[in-house]
């Protein structure tokens, strides 16, 4: 488990809801996927990513269908 503190207003993560300010636990993975999104900062080092808010843009892949 790695601690981390939530830097967002309000992080869900299926049945669980955190809070700004909030110091938890979690798995590993997790908290280094929420450290990089700038979601969380580890609160002995002070590692975050950098958040970048909004949408993301996406691509669709073609669509290509078989004509029978």
């Amino acid at each position: 488990m790695r601690r981390i503190e939530i830097t967002e207003e309000l992080l869900r993560d299926g049945t669980q809801v955190y809070r700004q300010g909030d110091i938890v636990s979690v798995d590993p993975a997790k908290a280094q996927q929420w450290l990089d999104l700038g979601w969380a900062r580890d609160p002995e080092t002070g590692e975050t990513g950098e958040r970048k808010p909004g949408a993301a843009p996406i691509t669709p892949d073609s669509l290509q269908q078989a004509v029978e």
